[in-house]
């Protein structure tokens, strides 16, 4: 899959630091997960807020590439046998299917902890109060009540017996909260006024649940080929899907309203603060392929 990166791929290996005195096969690993080809929209938005609100660029890219690693860790496990046992993810196979399950899993867990690194290094000579609030942000998205949590009721998760609403809370934590934390960690620089703050919310809120309806339409219809990863798992495996809980129709109708509310909301933020948010409006003035690619 061919892909334009506005945000330059080699900084994801640079600030690694998987020298050649790694193991090989983790550093094969490594190398294959973060040089695979994405639209990159999480780490582009990222740098391109902490630039406006005063980060170095040096710093900028730091903490690009913080949420950039979670972001791939996230994918890494969750495409392992023990989660969705995918075969492809952005065009070509899983890190496991190629460097195996071990390798796979110290990958990610490298990407997490030079995340961690990295986003402390960025914000190190920030405030104070944007430290405490960045701690906090990485803390929910990733933890409990964010990412983790939400992957154990995507893996808990029963069609039988729970509903569209329980299919929207899982996306709201697994999806919502990464984007949650794409916006509000350079945000957080720019001291954002409460009913800015409120705003901000809502919209990672819609991105997150329409982010999560375009990828279970992908999923429930799309060919492998198109999509770039492993399709058809929701209804093998029995996973949450909107389209399955409501139907198309209805899953498109809400889809629309979702894209409704966010242009709604990106005009409230624009009311509210002027270009102080153009990196958001930038990437919501994308087509929907670009800026919701994983």
């Amino acid at each position: 899959m061919k892909t334009e990166h506005a945000f330059p791929a080699a900084a994801l290996w640079r600030h690694l630091g998987a020298g050649p005195d790694v193991e090989p096969g983790l550093r094969a690993a490594l190398a294959w997960v973060v040089r695979a080809p994405g639209k990159g929209v999480r780490m582009n938005l990222v740098q391109a807020m902490a630039l406006r609100f005063g980060l170095s660029a040096g710093k900028a890219e730091r903490l690009a590439c913080a949420v950039e690693y979670f972001h791939l860790a996230s994918l890494v496990l969750d495409d392992l046998p023990a989660m969705d046992d995918a075969q492809s993810r952005r065009g070509q196979p899983c890190v496991h299917r190629v460097h195996g399950e071990a390798s796979a899993i110290l990958a990610a867990l490298t990407l997490i902890n030079r995340g961690y690194a990295l986003t402390d290094e960025a914000l190190a000579t920030a405030p104070a109060r944007v430290r405490r609030a960045a701690r906090g942000w990485v803390d929910r998205c990733l933890g409990l009540a964010g990412l983790v949590g939400g992957q154990a009721r995507d893996l808990a998760f029963d069609p039988r017996t729970t509903t569209a609403r329980d299919v929207a809370r899982i996306a709201a934590a697994k999806t919502g909260a990464l984007f949650a934390l794409a916006v509000f960690l350079p945000a957080e620089l720019g001291r954002p006024a409460p009913a800015e703050r409120r705003a901000l919310r809502a919209l990672c809120v819609y991105w997150g649940q329409l982010y999560q309806l375009e990828d279970d339409v992908a999923d429930a219809l799309a060919a492998e080929a198109v999509a770039g990863k492993t399709t058809g798992r929701d209804r093998a495996l029995g996973r949450p899907n909107l389209v399955h809980a409501l139907g198309l129709p209805a899953a498109r109708r809400r889809q629309a309203r979702l894209a409704a509310l966010l242009r709604r909301t990106l005009a409230r933020l624009d009311e509210l603060g002027g270009d102080r948010w153009q990196p958001l409006q930038a990437v919501f003035a994308r087509p929907v392929a670009e800026r919701s690619a994983a």
